[in-house]
């Protein structure tokens, strides 16, 4: 009985005085993991994939996975949803930039594992976002994604100082994790050159229940707002992206980021941010096999809370892909003029 009750004393606190979404440094390279309304802000289909491990070495230490997939689509055939993208074929290709000036239609997915020691974390979620042109530069996106999350205890990582224990056994014959129906919600408005969005996570704030027992614990609300704003200097393939990314729920501090990447021809990046009284965090990316990109950041712990280690690694890959250009319609435009 006592193992049973230790064990759900540990999920109600983690539950109540901790965040209970996954923190990734690397929120620049895609935001539309906590905002649904950021994806297809360029005219391009993504996916991405990433994947967060915490103190490496440390059996049972945090580590978050995620996969996630977005693009405009269309009601009308007369509009073209994809545009042009990279039809030199170059192996280092440029990013594509944000698309503006006519409203769209997104949709999107996410797939999310999460796993601290013996507790586990996952969710489906698909999503719809609306893009209102605002001016003739900007753009205003509202978003909102909906699907199943499962939070559960996995018995394989427990381990028990009594092998024997019958209410241990009895715990999870019958029930050891719980199924919900979610939703998050976002906005974001951006131009060519900028982006800044709001969004909340486990809007429904769904009551923990733990082997049929209603606990005073609850999926909160997440509040994230992030914002990035790309600085041309003339004459120059080099440009500087600002960004800064808020966390924040209630029973647990704020968590506050604030960096800056520098690009290089919009093909490769390094970034140096810092993470309010926890980390100083680097970076590097790249876009290669024309049409792939790769991310990785390494988490320096600065803050109070001692750690078993300071090894935080991050990885990103992604792909995008386009429209291909249409040479023989081009061939045949300049024929009729």
């Amino acid at each position: 009985m006592k193992t049973t009750l230790t064990i759900g004393v540990l999920l109600v606190a983690l539950m109540t005085f901790g965040q209970q979404e996954a923190q990734f440094t690397q929120y620049y390279s895609n935001p539309y993991f906590f905002n649904p309304a950021a994806g297809g802000l360029s005219k391009t289909i993504n996916v991405d994939v990433g994947y967060r491990k915490q103190w490496m070495g440390i059996e049972g230490s945090p580590q978050s996975l995620y996969a996630t997939a977005h693009s405009e689509i269309r009601f009308d055939k007369r509009n073209k949803v994809l545009s042009e993208f990279n039809n030199d074929r170059e192996s280092i290709y440029a990013t594509p930039g944000n698309s503006v000036g006519k409203n769209k239609h997104v949709l999107g997915g996410r797939v999310f594992a999460d796993q601290i020691g013996p507790f586990r974390k996952s969710s489906v979620m698909t999503s719809y976002a609306y893009h209102l042109r605002f001016s003739q530069k900007t753009m205003l996106s509202l978003g909102v994604s909906a699907g199943l999350t499962n939070m559960g205890i996995n018995s394989s990582k427990v381990v028990l100082l009594d092998n024997d224990d019958v209410k241990y056994d009895d715990f999870f014959s019958r029930n050891s994790n719980q199924t919900i129906f979610d939703m998050n919600a976002g906005v974001v408005f951006y131009g060519e050159h900028f982006q800044f969005g709001v969004s909340s996570t486990q809007l429904l704030k769904n009551d923990l229940v733990l082997n049929g027992v209603m606990t005073q614990a609850n999926f909160g609300r997440h509040w994230f707002m992030y914002g990035m704003y790309n600085i041309e200097f003339k004459a120059s393939d080099i440009t500087l992206e600002p960004h800064f990314m808020a966390q924040i729920i209630g029973n647990a501090p704020l968590s506050f980021n604030i960096g800056a990447r520098l690009h290089y021809d919009q093909r490769y990046w390094v970034n140096l941010s810092y993470r309010v009284q926890d980390a100083i965090t680097i970076g590097a990316g790249l876009n290669f096999a024309k049409n792939l990109r790769f991310g990785y950041s390494y988490d320096i712990a600065i803050g109070k809370v001692q750690r078993p280690n300071h090894y935080v690694h991050e990885l990103n890959l992604g792909l995008t892909f386009g429209r291909n250009r249409n040479i023989e319609k081009e061939l045949q435009d300049d024929e009729k003029m």
